[in-house]
């Protein structure tokens, strides 16, 4: 406990220096400014913010991104974008991965129900099921079309649901404002080695656009390709605990090392490369009633297909030949390979968004806005072999996974601004959406070619909220706003059933019953301006969040008609939310933050295994009680002095499980994922408006991945503490044409968070606009 006061205190003390000596530096300037009419600078720091009033009333820290910002990352997807967030973690294996979770302070990776993610009114967080593969559909935004980037963090308006628990992500797109068009390529390059895999993988991806504003009418349509060679994800391993007595088939290749909690362990092989090809296609129409209203239609399609045709085996025989199956004896002992072992797979996919916004803004009056949006998986196809290599690639015994999954979202929200003792900014609106899932697995005698025979395991459910909300920000002086907030939700969990095929019996199904909960959750927040530019805001929230399909109806069911995994007792997530911070602007663009932050959670939703029933029983779960606080700095000065611009941030986060009658070993322990320290800094150099060049750097403090952190060590399987330089320059060769390069990972550190992350990674692009 010492320690961690310690450690707040020079957290504290640090934000009290920079803000202090910040001071300093802008006064002699003041006089200047206030002499100048304000005009908005370009921000060229990588979060590009400017505060302004309207920010100013949002009851919650928010940090904003910019395209000049976004244009100082190695940005292939969307998903890079938020590398260098303050207090913000984002998961990302390989260029064109799906499975890139956003994570907004103290908060687990795989729990992605916690960050909503919104793009022009359109929620893309999955929120079918909760874990890495149901990250936010980024590949429905290209970084090149955002205006910006706003992440909030916390529950504290009244406005969003209960999936902003731990914050919220909310893109902006441009429309254009006369013809427009452009173009892009980037090539990507990096070798890398792990055990006895070395592989140079290649890749690019290549952008264009059009768009046109004519009268009233705006349009843009816009075309992204990536290919690319990624690495594996998992390696074979076998442990020394299960060998038997020798066969005679000594093998040699195999790679001996620990497990994250210390145990002795043979690497055999490696999952196969992957070959990604994705595209994505986008429509936005809009029409300018006048300058104040505006209605706007969107429609984007991705088609993706991921290959994974060269299983690794490390394994040789007496004659050098690779070795997949079989028995064979490892270090003087034997052991029986799978045939499923090493596999191949190959996966089509195609998704679909439409959305309908509409939008009044007027500078005075009422202001509307209002939308519906549907998310589909149009085609979700993947086949895996179970027979060994190499016969196996050209087809044979497998199994065809098919998922038809999305969601429906409806928004209205009305706001006006009422005079009495103040101003009164008074919000109204209501929300639905309903999320479905329909997943089944089949054997099949041919898994390339989608041969199937029967059911292996089917499921499907049903989840549905609709929820009212009303607020108020009253600014009652110059110095003094309050806001108040409330949110009622109904939700439903129903439709859920589960089925598979049993030899002799046919087919086998059931259902499981629906669940419904209502609550209530009230927000507050004060902000107090002692001057123009300091500013301290006290907020305080309830939320809560609902469990998803998959965290609600999740696994399968046994020959005997016995579900063996969903919980039917899962209770949603209720969090008690606290922020004060503390901010100070710096000139016309800077700002100094300082926030302390307590999220004390009751009944956290968490995969885990109840030691105390026999035999145990791993799925979701609550766990009763977490308590997560933390400390966050952030500072940014784009205009630190003569063409250098500075943005750092660090966090201090402590998370624990405070109580957990399902697993007692992890009372008092670090709540899995949540390392103790985050830290980011970015400095780039502008001297005019033709160059740049960009340093950055991102630390992150050990972690563990189990509830009893049991888990001490790194490596594969483990969560390794890392720090990590990337690099950027671009220079505009014409107005109409600008060269960049750079490098991600420059010291090609070899980094795990469970899986892989990618070595030392080259990037050379070109891009046109016109």
């Amino acid at each position: 406990m010492k320690k961690n006061i310690s450690k707040i205190a020079i957290c504290v003390l640090l934000a009290f220096f920079v803000m202090v000596t910040s001071v300093r530096a802008e006064e002699p300037k003041r006089e200047k400014r206030e002499e100048k009419t304000e005009l908005q600078e370009i921000v060229v720091t990588p979060t590009g913010k400017i505060e302004d009033e309207s920010k100013a009333k949002v009851p919650a820290v928010v940090e904003t991104l910019t395209p000049e910002g976004i244009e100082r990352i190695n940005a292939i997807d969307t998903a890079d974008i938020f590398k260098y967030m303050p207090g913000s973690y984002l998961r990302k294996l390989y260029p064109g991965s799906t499975n890139s979770p956003l994570v907004i302070r103290g908060n687990n990776s795989t729990m992605t129900a916690r960050t909503l993610v919104v793009a022009d009114g359109a929620p893309i967080s999955d929120f079918t099921a909760a874990g890495n593969s149901n990250a936010p559909k980024w590949q429905m935004v290209t970084p090149g079309e955002i205006e910006t980037m706003e992440m909030i963090y916390g529950p504290y308006s009244a406005a969003l649901s209960g999936n902003s628990m731990s914050g919220s992500a909310i893109i902006t797109t441009r429309m254009p404002e006369k013809f427009e068009t452009g173009a892009d390529f980037t090539y990507t390059f990096q070798n890398f080695r792990e055990y006895e895999t070395n592989e140079d993988l290649k890749g690019y991806t290549a952008n264009a656009y059009v768009g046109h504003k004519l009268g009233p009418f705006s349009f843009m349509v816009s075309a992204n390709r990536l290919e690319t060679r990624a690495q594996g994800t998992s390696y074979m391993t076998l442990d020394p605990s299960n060998g038997g007595t020798p066969s005679g088939n000594v093998i040699t290749g195999w790679t001996a090392d620990r497990d994250p909690k210390g145990n002795r362990r043979y690497i055999v092989g490696a999952q196969s490369m992957q070959d990604i090809k994705n595209t994505t296609v986008k429509v936005k129409l809009a029409y300018d009633f006048n300058p104040e209203s505006q209605v706007r239609f969107t429609l984007a399609r991705w088609d993706s297909m991921l290959n994974r045709d060269s299983p690794e085996t490390y394994l040789r025989d007496a004659s050098g030949m690779p070795v997949y199956s079989g028995t064979v004896d490892i270090d003087g002992k034997s052991y029986a390979l799978k045939n499923s072992t090493f596999s191949y797979s190959k996966g089509d996919l195609q998704d679909s968004l439409y959305g309908l916004t509409y939008k009044l803004n007027p500078k005075e009056g009422f202001k509307l806005s209002a939308g519906v949006t549907h998310y589909s998986n149009d085609r979700d196809i993947t086949g895996t072999s179970s027979d060994a290599p190499p016969a196996a690639g050209h087809g044979g015994n497998g199994s065809v996974s098919e998922n038809d999954n999305g969601w429906y979202t409806a928004d209205f929200k009305g706001s006006y601004d009422i005079k009495c003792n103040g101003i009164h900014t008074v919000g109204a609106g209501y929300h639905y959406d309903r999320y479905y899932v329909d997943n089944e697995t089949w054997n099949a005698t041919d898994w390339r070619r989608d041969i199937r025979t029967t059911l292996k395991s089917a499921s499907q459910g049903k989840t549905q909220t609709q929820a009212v909300f009303l607020d108020d920000t009253w600014e009652i002086t110059n110095q003094w706003s309050l806001y108040l907030g409330g949110r009622y939700e109904w939700w439903k969990g129903f439709g859920a059933s589960k089925a598979l095929d049993v030899t002799g019996s046919g087919r086998l199904s059931f259902g499981l019953p629906s669940r419904s909960e209502n609550d209530f959750s009230p927000k507050f927040s004060a902000t107090f301006k002692p001057t123009e530019d300091w500013r301290l805001r006290f907020s305080m929230a309830l939320a809560v969040r609902y469990p998803t399909v998959g965290e609600l109806y999740q696994g399968g069911v046994s020959a005997s008609g016995i579900d063996n995994k969903a919980d039917p007792n899962l209770k949603p997530e209720r969090v008690n939310a606290k922020d004060f911070t503390i901010t100070r602007t710096l000139g016309k663009a800077g700002e100094a933050r300082l926030t302390f932050f307590q999220d004390d959670v009751d009944d956290a939703i968490f995969s885990q295994t109840n030691t105390t029933v026999t035999p145990n029983v791993t799925n979701y779960q609550n766990v009763d009680e977490v308590r997560t606080r933390g400390v966050e700095i952030a500072v940014n000065m784009p205009k630190f002095f003569s063409g250098f611009g500075v943005f750092t941030n660090l966090a201090w986060t402590d998370s624990e499980i405070l109580s957990n009658r399902n697993n007692p070993e992890s009372e008092g322990k670090t709540f899995p994922r949540v390392p103790t320290w985050r830290a980011k800094c970015v400095l780039d150099y502008s001297p005019s408006d033709r160059w740049f060049v960009t340093l950055a750097g991102h630390y992150s403090g050990r972690q563990y991945n189990t509830l009893d952190n049991s888990d001490r060590y790194g490596g594969y399987g483990g969560v390794d503490d890392y720090l990590i330089f990337d690099t950027k320059m671009s220079y505009k060769v014409t107005n109409y044409l600008t060269a960049s390069i750079g490098v991600d990972n420059i010291t090609d550190q070899l980094v795990h968070v469970s899986h892989p992350y990618p070595r030392r990674t080259y990037f050379a692009s070109l891009k046109y606009t016109y």
